[in-house]
């Protein structure tokens, strides 16, 4: 098989039609995944490469320093003065680092099934599951999935030509027969 030449373009079109058959009744057809093993009852349904990263902010602590300089008392108050800058810069680091942004930003090869979204992790294969998802945000403008769960973990963001595809399985699993109301996805159904 050749690859697209536009792969954006691809993608969208490969689930705008996705979505017209699945509106219709047709069941998605089923690819073979490798390499993640699928539990029973499980399909494989997309495989690709996207941009991930996490939701979260750091823990805002600091290392201060404690300098002690006994001599002179100018040296000891420039000493002083000194340390106290250290540590308002530190402490200014550590607020910018408690504020929660997106981390962890790598390409990350992911696989969409019935059950779930995975993915490749620092520490080996991670997985999303429907039923664990409490937020659904996508972005078809900017080819943009954020979901987020209640059990601790943080928001995932996906980024790429196959988010729209994404989307669309995530969405059929989330929200069942609803997705197709669902304004943020109606750029599928056009």
């Amino acid at each position: 098989m050749q690859a697209p030449v536009d792969p954006w373009q691809w993608w969208w079109d490969h689930a705008r039609r996705s979505a017209h058959a699945f509106l219709a009744g047709h069941v998605p057809p089923e690819i073979a995944i490798f390499g993640p093993v699928l539990v029973d009852g499980e399909s494989g349904l997309l495989e690709a490469d996207v941009a991930l990263s996490l939701l979260y902010g750091g823990d805002g602590q600091y290392a201060r320093s404690d300098y002690l300089v006994l001599a002179r008392p100018a040296v000891m108050v420039g000493a002083l003065a000194v340390n106290a800058a250290i540590n308002h810069r530190r402490k200014r680091a550590a607020q910018r680092d408690a504020e929660p942004s997106w981390r962890e930003q790598r390409t990350a090869h992911i696989w969409s099934t019935t059950h779930r979204v995975m993915w490749d992790g620092p520490s080996g294969l991670e997985s999303l599951w429907y039923g664990d998802i409490s937020g659904f945000y996508p972005d078809l403008d900017s080819w943009t999935l954020v979901v987020a769960t209640s059990d601790g973990n943080p928001p995932v963001r996906l980024v790429g030509p196959a988010v729209p595809l994404v989307a669309l399985w995530t969405a059929t699993a989330v929200m069942g027969q609803r997705w197709s109301q669902d304004p943020r996805l109606a750029a599928l159904l056009r």
